[in-house]
């Protein structure tokens, strides 16, 4: 495995729309996990999610995924 696997960001999750990517952002980052949002042209134009359009992807790096895994969990069992 090269070293620099660990440190290639992979998604974590999917989302509708670039609030709740947004959410989920903050949540990973006040953990100290480094996060980006990635969203499609479309959702920056048309703030809409029809058939897929407005999904916005959730990455973090693959060495933090397992960590990022649990607080995500955690945070959805509490809603």
């Amino acid at each position: 495995m090269n070293e620099n696997t660990s440190d290639e960001f992979v998604e974590i999750d999917k989302v509708q729309g670039d609030f709740e990517a947004q959410v989920i952002r903050g949540l990973l980052e006040s953990e100290g996990i480094d996060t980006i949002v990635k969203a499609g042209l479309v959702q920056t134009i048309h703030p809409i999610t029809v058939d897929g359009l407005g999904e916005v992807r959730v990455c973090v790096r693959e060495r933090d995924l397992p960590r990022a895994r649990e607080i995500l969990e955690a945070y959805r069992t509490r809603e």
